[in-house]
């Protein structure tokens, strides 16, 4: 997913900002523009040719690939940039606070753990 799609009131170039306090609510999350959208099927498609090449190079062996999908759960939380501080020359809607949505990504990381140990 990219960052993009939490700018709002314009683009990153022109004056755009990702200044949320909170998270989206329910259907309130912004459009991912279609180049996020296509971005994001070629990774996934990507994986799933990674995948099978190493089932098949691997066979009898543990050795497998998993997908941790944070699209979805980022895709709500464009409040967690820091593009608030120190703004310069533009918003910086491209890094993620800690806390708030990385901390999303250690929870996914571990419940993926736990289920395939």
């Amino acid at each position: 997913m990219s960052p993009t799609s939490h700018f709002e009131r314009g683009e990153w170039d022109k004056g755009g900002d990702c200044r949320r306090t909170r998270p989206y609510a329910g259907g309130e999350a912004a459009v991912a523009g279609r180049v996020d959208v296509d971005l994001h099927a070629a990774q996934v498609e990507e994986f799933g040719r990674a995948e099978a090449a190493v089932a098949a190079r691997a066979s009898g062996s543990a050795a497998r690939l998993v997908l941790m999908e944070t699209t979805a759960a980022m895709a709500a939380r464009a409040d967690g940039h820091w593009a608030h501080e120190n703004v310069t020359l533009y918003n910086d809607c491209v890094h993620w606070c800690l806390p708030g949505p990385i901390d999303v990504w250690n929870e996914m990381l571990l419940q993926l753990l736990l289920r395939n140990s």
